[in-house]
């Protein structure tokens, strides 16, 4: 019990830290904005490239691990497509719910409480969940892009270039990559680099869930509360089940099971919403997925990590 309070704890606190800081005003919405920009584009880049860059890989060791996050991501379209039928959504609807289903914060949920979760054993764990982000942060993007533009009835196609450039230039992907780079070249980063990037990169994690923070205080649930409800449940709860049944079956170590309820358990992105109305998808419905799925994750990853520990 102690050991998941320790876990989640810190990541959480942030959370309710940014929130409070937005509500007294203290953090006004400008504030937030930069702040999230600089931990977005300059910090976790910085620390995805340096510990990735820095890591052990072996990529045979986490091809398991990636095709359980990535048959459950495809999956949850499924039934959260055939769930927003029998619930009669529109099509703008439609696609903004499963998107809602399907996208999780692993940027600034998932990899902050993989870290805490696996923090004092080997780096094997951490490595094998920072070599499958790059892979699984492309699709996350490429399936919310063609999700929502294909259930809009092809009303956003006009808006997909800017999206799929926004998805080449996105800078979590270019620094995992590049990370990825790195470690398979066997060159060793230099001292300089790398205590560069490691100072830098601090920041990132604290910042983002402050930003985090902020961002639920001033987004307000919107819409069809009960669409929304069925959403979050479905992403918090639903794929990391799905998640465990599949690595039971493919054979996963318990470090890759633990690692893969995690990330599918992380709550909605924030992001989500931003491409939900980018592409002319239920903004509101977006803003209370991503709302409602930050509130559940708390008790859903308490569950994962009890279960799995």
């Amino acid at each position: 019990m102690f050991e998941i309070v320790n876990i989640l704890a810190p990541v959480f606190l942030v959370i309710l830290l940014g929130w409070a800081l937005a509500r007294s005003g203290f953090l006004p919405g400008q504030a937030l904005a930069e702040l999230n920009r600089l931990s977005y584009w300059v910090g976790l880049p910085s620390l995805l490239f340096y510990r990735i860059g820095t890591a052990q890989p072996e990529v045979q060791g986490v091809t398991g691990l990636l095709l359980v996050c990535a048959l459950v991501t495809l999956l949850a379209i499924v039934v959260a497509g055939l769930g927003a039928a029998a619930l009669r959504m529109p099509g703008r609807s439609y696609g903004t719910f499963i998107q809602g289903v399907f996208r999780g914060n692993l940027a600034f949920i998932g990899l902050p409480v993989v870290l805490y979760a696996f923090e004092g054993a080997s780096g094997g764990a951490e490595d094998s969940a920072l070599l499958v982000f790059g892979p699984l942060v492309v699709l996350y993007n490429v399936l919310a892009v063609v999700v929502l533009v294909f259930s809009g009835g092809g009303s956003g196609r006009g808006l997909v270039g800017p999206a799929l450039y926004g998805l080449v230039t996105n800078p979590i992907l270019v620094s995992s990559l590049a990370g990825v780079v790195l470690a398979l070249s066997g060159w060793a980063m230099p001292d300089v680099a790398a205590r560069t990037l490691g100072a830098v990169g601090q920041m990132a994690l604290p910042l983002a869930l402050i930003c985090i923070g902020g961002t639920l205080y001033t987004t307000r649930i919107q819409g069809s509360l009960g669409w929304a409800v069925v959403g979050a449940m479905m992403k918090v709860a639903l794929l990391p089940a799905m998640g465990y049944a599949l690595s039971q079956a493919f054979g996963l170590s318990d470090e890759h099971t633990r690692i893969a309820m995690i990330l599918l358990a992380c709550p909605t992105a924030s992001v989500s919403y931003v491409l939900a109305r980018q592409l002319r998808g239920d903004e509101g419905l977006a803003a209370s997925i991503v709302v409602l799925a930050n509130l559940l994750a708390v008790p859903a990853l308490a569950v994962v990590l009890a279960v799995t520990g």
